[in-house]
C-alpha cells in the first residue's frame, strides 16, 4: 500500500481513538451500520444499509485500485433535491445530518449514494464498462467512531449503443506543416542505357485519422471511454476533404483508439516524379512527405437500451493528410563488375 492511503486510512483512526480516548464518560449511541460490505450488479442494482442511530454522516468516497488511493467525486444534492455541488469531494461540503444524495459518474464507473433518512442509506444505479469487478469504500462516522463500508460493482453485462456522432466542421484547428516522414528507395540500372524509374509520391503515404489522442489544452476522448461500447466498435462517419473543404462524403470508420489509415485521393495518387540513372550505376532515394495537421470538434451521443442512461462524450478528430513532398537523390555509384 503507497504512503498516501496509508496515512489515510491511519489518519481516520488515529482521529476517531483521539476522541473517543478523550471523551470516555460520554455516552456514545452505537450508530453501527447494519452491513460492512455491499456488492451490487445489473440484476442486484439495489442495496440499503441499516444504523442504529442517527449520530453519523459521510466523510468521504474513495478507491485503493493498485493499492493507489484516489478520492471520488461527484455531484452532491441537498435534501430539497437541488444541486449543492458538481464534481465535488463529499468530505467538502458540510451536510451534518441531513438528508443527501452523491452521484458518481466516472469514466467506467457510476454509482448513487443517498441517505434517505437519519438511519438509512441507498445505493443504487450501479454501473461498471470495466471488464473487471470495481470497489470503492465509504468513510463514515461522527467525531468519536469511525467506520468503513466497502461497495462491489460488477461488470456490467449490457453496453452502450451509438445514437450519433457530430463534428464541428465550420470550425477546426490547422497547422501546415505539422509532420512529416521519410521513405527510402533503391534503384539499380544494370543496362548499357540511361534508364528512367517512376515515384509516384502520394502512393506511398496515407492520411491518418485518430479519434483517441492527446491534446494538451483540449478535451479528449480515452480508450477507457469506448469501453461502453464493448468489444464490437461502432462504425461512424468521418469528415473527408473535397475541393479544399472538409465534407461528410460517406467515408466511415470504427470507432476505436487506433491510429487508421486512408488511401490518398485519385488525383493525388497520379501524381509522379522521374529518377534517372546511367549506365551500369545505382543509388538511393528520399522521399519526404510534410503532412498538414486538421483537428475537429466531435460529441458522441449514445445510450443504454436497458436503463435508458444517456452518455455524451466530448473529443477531438486528428487528421494528417499529405500536403507537399520533395525528392531527395542520392549519389550514383557504379555496379562492380
Amino acid at each position: 500500500m503507497n504512503i498516501r492511503s496509508s496515512f489515510h486510512i491511519s489518519f481516520f483512526s488515529i482521529v476517531f481513538s483521539a476522541f473517543y480516548a478523550c471523551n470516555s464518560d460520554v455516552f456514545i449511541n452505537d450508530y453501527s451500520p447494519s452491513a460492512s460490505e455491499v456488492r451490487l450488479s445489473e440484476e442486484d442494482s439495489v442495496s440499503v444499509i441499516s444504523f442504529g442511530a442517527s449520530n453519523w454522516k459521510l466523510f468521504q468516497v474513495y478507491s485503493l485500485e493498485n493499492e493507489c488511493f484516489t478520492e471520488i467525486m461527484g455531484d452532491i444534492y441537498g435534501k430539497d433535491g437541488n444541486l449543492i455541488a458538481g464534481n465535488s469531494s463529499i468530505g467538502a461540503i458540510d451536510l451534518d445530518n441531513q438528508a443527501m444524495k452523491m452521484v458518481l459518474s466516472d469514466s467506467d464507473l457510476s454509482l448513487t449514494i443517498e441517505r434517505k433518512d437519519d438511519t438509512h442509506l441507498v445505493f443504487s444505479n450501479p454501473e461498471n464498462i470495466d471488464d473487471k469487478t470495481k470497489r470503492i469504500y465509504l468513510e463514515l462516522g461522527n467525531e468519536y467512531v469511525g467506520k468503513t463500508i466497502s461497495v462491489d460493482i460488477e461488470p456490467s453485462s449490457s453496453k452502450y449503443v451509438l445514437d450519433s456522432i457530430v463534428y464541428s466542421l465550420n470550425h477546426y484547428y490547422l497547422k501546415d506543416s505539422m509532420k512529416y516522414e521519410d521513405k527510402a528507395f533503391g534503384f539499380i540500372n544494370g543496362t548499357d542505357k540511361v534508364s528512367e524509374f517512376d515515384i509516384r509520391p502520394y502512393k506511398e503515404f496515407m492520411i491518418d485519422y485518430s479519434f483517441v489522442n492527446e491534446h494538451e489544452f483540449e478535451t479528449v476522448l480515452t480508450e477507457e471511454q469506448l469501453k461502453i461500447f464493448g468489444n464490437d466498435a461502432p462504425i461512424v462517419p468521418v469528415p473527408t476533404k473535397k475541393y479544399g473543404l472538409f465534407e461528410m462524403n460517406g467515408l466511415a470508420l470504427p470507432l476505436t483508439a487506433a491510429v487508421q489509415e486512408v488511401v490518398v485521393p485519385d488525383k493525388m495518387l497520379e501524381i509522379k516524379e522521374n529518377v534517372s540513372l546511367n549506365p551500369r550505376t545505382q543509388r538511393n532515394v528520399i522521399l519526404r512527405c510534410w503532412f498538414c495537421y486538421y483537428g475537429f470538434e466531435y460529441k458522441i451521443y449514445a445510450s443504454h437500451k436497458k436503463t435508458g442512461k444517456r452518455r455524451i462524450l466530448k473529443g477531438m478528430l486528428d487528421i494528417y493528410y499529405p500536403q507537399s513532398y520533395s525528392v531527395m537523390l542520392g549519389k550514383e555509384i557504379g555496379l562492380e563488375g
